[in-house]
């Protein structure tokens, strides 16, 4: 067994016993596995807000989108930083709400906020397909990390095999203490080796950072510059828009939220995070070193940028950490959208055709549902195609379609129906399903519109007619006359 191995195995060892320990004695209902009995404190839901954010991502397409794509990278610290400050004011609400009412899934919130079930099932319904890819994503990545870290002794099937089994065992005991406690582990090693990597790296093969910068504009200089077409600056400027608008629309998102103990909590972990986001510049340093330390990676090969460099820098030992941080940026964020997939399809889909069930076996219910979940996206992982491809691109779109019921529904004045609500997302989710399938796009659809029209993100379109039929269903419905002339007294 190589001392690469080795490491990794040991961390995985710490992380286990570290989240079971946390769960153990706490787990006697629903509120205790899935919300940790909402008493996260500011500096656990940092970690775990953080945890969804920062995953393998970071070390494997984020280097190679810096490889291949340049200075448009820049997109994801961007969006990041902009959406905490709409976390500040919009999260502390989400909170109160949910543990005014005791709610336990995203799909609850909304459904006491329009009085709808229907609403509470289609979020459930969105929020379970949007993260399905999420999680297959994260294991094929740390998949991949794992078998090249290990220099070959684990395949990337086995990594996958192994990697879910553990997951699921610490989720399934531990619930959300346990995977808050990992959450903390997992993301001072990624930072730790994200910092180191990115400032060694330019200057063991360059003069630093600068000349670095230099000699890769002097070969390629369009790394650097938007190009006028395509990712150009507009799709920039609307992708940073439309991503920042969705960041905390993820149902995990909504499960760390409601865990917090206090507004002080959320609020304390949005400021921090635009400074834990720099993380994401020093993997960007890591893709531009390897433009010219590695001229040679094409496609998919680009997302080994980082460990290629490591191989070629660094003994067995170190890539042992590279591996296990890698491993456990996996295993966060999958044990936490696992929980969630758990808790909203109990409490909205099973609770309601069951509503007489124990405390103790809604609990194993959710469990149950996360067992289903992991199958899923394990066979997911191990036979994903053009499927899971597809299921990845409308993802984001999905949740996106989420937004403006609800931004409406936290007014003091919510002229906005049920049917509205309804109506908006399921036009939003089938243009996004549509466009997905088909391929098309705006330029497809008017290919002699202006470049800066065409390259402004095809979901910024499909938010914006959403929030249009969102509106005209809504007027359309009021319930009566009198309600109507009295919500319009109260909007003057």
């Amino acid at each position: 067994m190589n001392i690469s191995l080795m490491i990794m195995i040991a961390v995985i060892i710490l992380c286990m016993y570290t989240a079971i320990k946390a769960g153990k004695g706490k787990n006697d209902k629903l509120e205790e596995w899935a919300l940790g009995g909402r008493g996260m404190g500011a500096i656990i839901t940092f970690f775990l807000l953080a945890g969804e954010f920062f995953t393998a991502f970071s070390l494997t397409g984020l280097v190679g989108l810096a490889y291949n794509s340049g200075i448009a990278t820049l997109y994801i610290m961007s969006y990041i930083s902009i959406a905490c400050i709409i976390g500040y004011f919009l999260l502390p609400k989400i909170r109160r709400y949910s543990k005014e009412h005791n709610l336990i899934s995203q799909g609850d919130f909304f459904e006491k906020k329009y009085n709808s079930p229907l609403l509470g099932k289609l979020i459930t319904i969105v929020g379970a397909i949007a993260i399905i890819p999420t999680i297959v994503m994260a294991l094929k990545g740390m998949g991949l990390i794992v078998s090249v870290a290990s220099y070959g002794a684990i395949s990337s099937t086995a990594a996958i095999w192994f990697g879910s089994i553990i997951v699921l065992i610490y989720t399934l005991i531990s619930g959300l203490h346990g995977s808050s406690r990992v959450a903390l582990i997992k993301d001072i090693l990624m930072f730790g080796v994200l910092l180191f990597l990115g400032l060694y790296f330019p200057f063991h093969y360059y003069d630093g950072v600068g000349s670095m910068v230099k000699e890769v504009v002097e070969a390629k200089p369009q790394v650097l510059i938007f190009p006028d077409t395509g990712l150009s600056l507009v799709w920039y400027v609307s992708t940073v828009v439309l991503m920042c608008l969705g960041l905390y629309l993820w149902p995990n998102s909504f499960l760390s939220t409601y865990a917090a103990k206090n507004d002080k909590a959320l609020r304390k972990n949005t400021i921090l995070m635009p400074l834990y986001s720099l993380m994401q510049l020093f993997a960007c340093l890591v893709g531009l070193t390897a433009i010219l330390a590695i001229p040679t990676l094409a496609g998919a090969e680009s997302d080994l940028a980082l460990i290629k460099l490591v191989f070629e820098t660094f003994d067995p030992w170190f890539v042992g950490f590279i591996g296990a941080a890698g491993l456990l940026a996996s295993l966060v964020p999958c044990s936490v959208a696992l929980i969630t997939i758990g808790s909203m399809i109990t409490s909205n889909i099973y609770m309601p055709l069951k509503p007489d069930t124990s405390v103790r076996k809604q609990m194993n219910i959710a469990r149950l549902f996360a067992i289903v979940a992991a199958i899923i996206s394990l066979y997911s992982s191990l036979n994903s195609h053009g499927a899971i491809v597809f299921l990845q691109l409308i993802s984001y779109n999905f949740i996106m379609q989420l937004f403006p019921a609800l931004i409406f529904s936290l007014q003091k004045i919510n002229f906005v129906t049920k049917q509205g609500a309804i109506s908006g997302i399921v036009m939003g989710v089938s243009l996004a399903l549509y466009f997905a399938a088909t391929g098309t796009t705006v330029a497809t659809l008017f290919p002699n519109l202006p470049s800066f029209v065409l390259d402004i993100n095809n979901g910024l379109y499909m938010l914006i007619i959403n929030a249009i039929v969102t509106v005209v269903v809504s007027f359309v419905t009021q319930k009566s006359p009198v309600e109507s002339k009295s919500l319009e007294r109260e909007i003057i």
